[in-house]
């Protein structure tokens, strides 16, 4: 009976999970908001407003991009699974755990991300979810039968981009202490991490004899 309970049916976690990320993606816009305005407001007080606020636009998009990365990821990932038992929910919710709050530390990042504790923040949120996505990574690789991969490679590119992702976010959450705000370029690798590996040369199989 405990072996039943332990299991969730796919379909219900991909409804979760959709509507955490929807959810999560849509609270980033609402802090896209103009400072109070002067009566009586003039086009040179709007484009100054307007322009006040690109820390947070910047901010928004790349937490946007990061969400709807990490999305498709787990989309993918969650299709490949043969069974999500107790371990894989128990992760997969940690997950979702962390996406819902990144609203916050994008907020956070936005309103003080030339301070080392925004920038900090921020950084550390997006390394706690790749570190959960390495290890949930990390369980499918060594349980090998509740997972099937679309094709033979399929998991060496989901380890580079797990690993690569998780090393991005530590880059910036080191360099948050020497460069806040600036230590965000060291997440821009990681939102083109599946192209680069796509690119990337690689030595061919030898031909069977």
């Amino acid at each position: 009976m405990q072996a039943h309970i332990s299991i969730i049916d796919q379909h219900r976690l991909a409804g979760l999970q959709d509507g955490v990320y929807s959810i999560a993606m849509t609270l980033l816009v609402l802090e896209l908001k103009l400072p109070a305005l002067p009566e009586p407001l003039t086009d040179a007080l709007l484009w100054s407003a307007l322009v006040s606020i690109w820390p947070k636009l910047l901010t928004w998009l790349l937490s946007f991009w990061v969400l709807a990365k990490y999305w498709i990821g787990d989309v993918r990932a969650l299709a490949s699974f043969n069974t999500v038992n107790g371990i894989l929910l128990r992760l997969s919710l940690t997950r979702l755990a962390l996406v819902s709050l990144l609203p916050f530390s994008t907020a956070l990042i936005g309103e003080h991300g030339s301070h080392i504790a925004g920038a900090a923040i921020y950084a550390g949120h997006l390394f706690l979810i790749a570190a959960a996505l390495v290890t949930r990574h990390t369980y499918l690789l060594l349980h090998p039968d509740i997972v099937t991969w679309p094709n033979p490679e399929a998991a060496s590119e989901a380890t580079v981009q797990t690993w690569g992702n998780m090393i991005c976010c530590a880059a910036a959450l080191g360099l948050a202490f020497l460069s806040p705000g600036y230590n965000m370029l060291a997440l821009v690798p990681m939102l083109f991490a599946g192209f680069l590996y796509k690119i990337w040369p690689r030595r061919a199989a030898p031909n069977a004899a």
